[in-house]
């Protein structure tokens, strides 16, 4: 049975100019969401000046996807989906190592049972990010890891907190 990543019941949505996505913090047990208001609960931090609709699915905590031996998929945050395109996000409110590594391997599993399940030529543009609060700016020294990732997927990994729609 097909796995349905764009369920209304995990998604948020907004049409502001500036908004955030937001992780609460451990224990995890809530998906992530679309957060207008409160900017220091934002992880990442959304700029859509053109004020275009945008749409998060949250995937880690909403959508169960399950690998061959029945063993929960590593799974990123959620999907953003607006105009023609596909975003997915993971996000990060961590200050030690290894960070980048595991959000790579999160979002290149999620970016493989999606695309087993859905057909994503219909969309445009495809990407993927990493944002961590804690480092907010580009990352310049993962090179390594955004190579692994367009190698596993062919889309390409940007790091940075700050999304311009």
């Amino acid at each position: 049975m097909p796995i349905d990543f764009f369920q209304d019941v995990c998604k948020t949505e907004s049409s502001v100019k500036k908004f955030g996505l937001c992780d609460d913090p451990p224990p995890a047990e809530k998906p992530a969401y679309i957060d207008e208001n409160d900017s220091s609960k934002w992880i990442a931090e959304v700029q859509n000046e053109n004020e275009i609709a945008i749409e998060f699915y949250a995937v880690d905590h909403c959508v169960e996807v399950r690998r061959p031996d029945n063993k929960r998929a590593r799974r990123c945050d959620g999907i953003l989906k607006y105009s023609n395109d596909l975003m997915f996000v993971e996000l990060k409110d961590r200050g030690h190592t290894g960070w980048v590594v595991g959000g790579r391997k999160q979002l290149t599993e999620t970016v493989a049972f999606l695309t087993a399940n859905h057909d994503i030529t219909v969309y445009t543009n495809i990407h993927a990010r990493i944002c961590n609060k804690q480092r907010p700016l580009a990352v310049t020294n993962c090179m390594t890891e955004v190579q692994m990732f367009k190698d596993d997927t062919t889309l390409t990994l940007i790091i940075d907190r700050t999304i311009i729609i």
